[in-house]
C-alpha cells in the first residue's frame, strides 16, 4: 500500500514539473548551470547592445538559462541592488560596476550565482560655445562668429542648431550666425556619447525673417482660424488687421474676424521687420436641400434621398436626429417611414443640416399635378409639368413629354393627366386637370379725338368681367383703373389703356385726344385813343404760336398781316396811317391745329 502512495506522490510531481517547464523558456538549465548576463535595449531584449555605455543613458541587463520558477537578486560589487527582483535590470550608463545575478529556485538546493558582467562608462563630452562680436550693417546685414569650446573622447561631431532646429550643413567647430536668435551645439564624441550646449542668444545685425502662414485661407460661421509666425524665443511681435494694432504678443494668434492680417517681428538688435499679408475671409455655410421622387412609401417598399448642394463632400443622414449607421454618401434609401435630415461638410470644412422631410407610410400613395395656368391664345409660351411623386408620365392634348404647348393644343378645354406607375400596386396613381387655351381680346378704344379745352369725354375700354384696367398717363382721367373714365386733358395727350384678364390675356390701345381752345373774336373795335378798344384784341389765340391773322378791305386788298405770337394787335392803321371807318374782312388759321376763322370787323371811329 505504502509502495502505492509512494508511485502516486511520484506521478504527480512528475506532472507538476511538466506544469512548471510548459511556461518556462524552451532552453532550461539545470541546477548546476549558472545563468548568463547579457545586454540589450531597454525593453528590447532581441537588440543586443554593448557592455560600454555613455553617460546617462539607459541599458538593461537580462538574465537566461534559469531553471523554472526562479526568483531574482541583482548585485552591484556584491551588493544587493535594491527593489531589482525581475529577471531583467534597468541601469543608467553611470552606474559602472560588476554586476551578478543570484537565482533561487525551489527546484535547486542552492542559489545559483551568473557569471559576471562588467559595465563601463564612457562620460560625455563636455560641450560650450562662445559669440564674438557682431560685424556688419545695421538692420541691413551681418553676422556673428559661434565658436565651440567643447572636449570628449576621440574625433568629435558637431551639429549647429538655431531656435531648437538644426541648421544644415552647419557641421564645424565654428559658424557664422546670420540670424538673431537662440543657438546651441550637439557634440558627439568617438564613442558615440552626445551633449548639447547651454542656449546662446546672438544678436546680429540682420533683421529677422517675418513670416506668416496659416492651415486655412478662412472660417466656418463660430469657429477661429491660427495664423503662424515665424518663431524666435528674442522676437517681439505686434498683430495688425487691416493695417490696425490688434492684441497678440505671441508667435501666433487665434482670429474670429475677417480682413487682412500681417505681424511685425522686432529682434533684440531694434530691427523689425513685417510680413506678408494673409487674408482671412469667413465661409458662408453650405446650403443643402433633400431631392426626392416623393414623400410616400409603400410597405416593402423603398425611396431614393438625394442630397443637393455646391461642394458637398461628407454626409451624415439623420432619422429622428440620430444618425443612420453607414449612411454617409449623398443618396440613401429609405425602407420605413420617419422624419429624414442630412447633415453635410463641404470643402471648406463648413457643416450644415438640411431641413426635414417627413417620409410617410401609405397604402395607396397620392399623386398631384402642379396647377397648371391658363393660356392667352395659342401664341402663349409653353409650359414645363410637374408632378408628384416624379417618375410618372404627363398626356393630353398639347403635351410633349413634360411641356404643355398651347399652339398644340388649339383654343378651347383640354384635359392633361400625370400618371405613376410602380412595381407594385400602391404605387400607381393618377391625377388630372383641365387647361384653358382663351382667344385673345380684341381692344378697340376707337378713332382719335378733338376736344375744346376745358370739355371732357368718356372713352370705354371695357372687356367683361375679370379684367383689370390701367390708364397711363393718370394726369386728366378721372379713374386710372376704371374700364370707361372720363378725359379731361389741358392739353393735347395720348393716352394709352392695359387690360389683363383671365389667362394672363393681356390687351393694350390707345387714343389720341387732340385739344384746342376757343378764340373770342371781336366784330368791332374802335381805335380813337380813348383806351377803350383802341386795338383788336383776339383771346385765345396765344394757345397758337404758329396761328396767321389777315384783315382785307372790300376789295380783298390785305392792310394786315400777323404770323406767329399775335405780339403786336391790329391798332386800325396801315403802314402807320389810320384807315378809315369801314367793314373789313378777316381771315383766322390756328397752325398748328388748322382751324379757320372767317368773318367781319367793323372799324369805327
Amino acid at each position: 500500500m505504502r509502495g502505492r502512495s509512494a508511485l502516486i506522490c511520484l506521478t504527480l510531481l512528475c506532472m507538476a514539473l511538466e506544469l512548471l517547464h510548459a511556461h518556462e523558456p524552451a532552453r532550461v538549465a539545470d541546477c548546476s548551470t549558472p545563468p548568463t548576463l547579457f545586454v540589450s535595449k531597454v525593453k528590447r531584449p532581441s537588440v543586443a547592445s554593448s557592455t560600454t555605455v555613455c553617460q546617462d543613458s539607459l541599458v538593461q541587463l537580462n538574465a537566461r538559462n534559469y531553471p523554472p520558477g526562479s526568483t531574482f537578486t541583482w548585485q552591484k560589487g556584491g551588493v544587493d541592488v535594491p527593489n531589482a527582483a525581475d529577471s531583467v535590470l534597468v541601469i543608467r550608463g553611470n552606474q559602472s560596476g560588476t554586476y551578478h545575478c543570484i537565482v533561487r529556485s525551489p527546484l535547486c538546493p542552492l542559489p545559483i550565482v551568473s557569471t559576471p558582467l562588467v559595465i563601463t562608462t564612457n562620460a560625455k563630452p563636455l560641450v560650450s560655445i562662445s559669440a564674438g562680436n557682431p560685424i556688419g550693417v545695421p538692420c541691413k546685414e551681418g553676422t556673428i562668429k559661434l565658436t565651440s569650446n567643447s572636449s570628449g573622447n576621440g574625433f568629435l561631431k558637431y551639429q549647429w542648431y538655431f531656435e531648437n532646429q538644426p541648421i544644415p550643413s552647419a557641421t564645424s567647430n565654428v559658424f557664422d550666425a546670420i540670424e538673431t536668435g537662440v543657438y546651441t551645439l550637439k557634440v558627439v564624441d568617438g564613442f558615440d556619447c552626445a551633449n548639447v550646449s547651454g542656449a546662446l542668444t546672438a544678436i546680429t545685425y540682420t533683421p529677422p525673417k517675418a513670416s506668416l502662414s496659416t492651415s486655412r485661407a478662412g472660417f466656418c460661421k463660430g469657429e477661429k482660424v491660427t495664423l503662424k509666425a515665424t518663431q524666435g524665443r528674442t522676437y517681439l511681435y505686434r498683430w495688425l488687421r487691416d493695417g490696425q494694432e490688434i492684441d497678440g504678443i505671441k508667435d501666433s494668434i487665434s482670429v474670429t474676424q475677417t480682413g487682412t492680417y500681417t505681424v511685425k517681428l522686432t529682434s533684440p538688435n531694434g530691427c523689425t521687420t513685417e510680413s506678408n499679408q494673409i487674408s482671412v475671409v469667413q465661409y458662408d455655410d453650405p446650403v443643402v436641400s433633400i431631392t426626392s421622387p416623393g414623400n410616400q412609401i409603400c410597405p416593402g417598399g423603398t425611396l431614393v434621398l438625394t442630397a443637393q448642394g455646391k461642394d458637398l463632400k461628407a454626409f451624415d443622414w439623420k432619422k429622428e436626429g440620430q444618425s443612420i449607421q453607414n449612411a454617409t454618401k449623398n443618396t440613401f434609401i429609405v425602407t420605413e417611414a420617419g422624419n429624414y435630415t442630412v447633415m453635410v461638410r463641404d470643402t471648406n470644412r463648413c457643416f450644415s443640416t438640411s431641413k426635414p422631410i417627413d417620409i410617410k407610410l401609405v397604402t395607396k400613395i397620392e399623386t398631384t399635378l402642379a396647377p397648371i395656368p391658363g393660356f392667352c391664345g395659342t401664341t402663349s409660351a409653353p409650359f414645363r409639368l410637374t408632378g408628384t411623386p416624379t417618375g410618372g408620365s404627363f398626356s393630353g392634348k398639347g403635351v410633349i413629354g413634360d411641356i404643355f404647348d398651347p399652339q398644340l393644343a388649339g383654343l378651347g378645354q383640354h384635359t392633361v393627366s400625370y400618371t405613376v406607375k410602380g412595381s407594385v400596386e400602391c404605387m400607381n396613381g393618377e391625377s388630372s386637370q383641365d387647361v384653358i387655351v382663351s382667344p385673345p381680346p380684341q381692344l378697340e378704344l376707337g378713332p382719335d379725338q378733338t376736344l375744346l379745352k376745358g370739355n371732357s369725354i368718356t372713352v370705354d375700354a371695357n372687356l367683361g368681367i375679370g379684367y383689370t384696367y390701367e390708364w397711363t398717363p393718370t394726369k386728366g382721367v378721372s379713374d386710372a383703373v376704371h374700364p370707361a373714365p372720363t378725359l379731361n386733358p389741358e392739353q393735347s395727350t395720348t393716352y394709352r389703356v392695359k387690360a389683363t384678364g383671365p389667362s394672363k390675356c393681356i390687351a393694350e390701345d390707345s387714343i389720341y385726344i387732340d385739344v384746342f381752345t376757343q378764340l373770342y373774336i371781336p366784330d368791332v373795335f374802335s381805335p380813337n385813343q380813348d383806351g377803350v378798344n383802341d386795338t383788336w384784341e383776339i383771346k385765345g389765340l396765344e394757345d397758337y404760336p404758329e396761328a396767321e391773322v389777315a384783315i382785307f378791305n372790300r376789295w380783298g386788298e390785305p392792310i394786315f398781316y400777323n404770323k406767329g405770337l399775335y405780339q403786336a394787335p391790329f391798332d386800325g392803321t396801315r403802314n402807320g396811317i389810320p384807315l378809315p371807318a369801314s367793314i373789313y374782312t378777316y381771315l383766322i388759321t390756328t397752325k398748328p391745329k388748322g382751324l379757320t376763322y372767317r368773318g367781319y370787323l367793323h372799324l369805327g371811329r
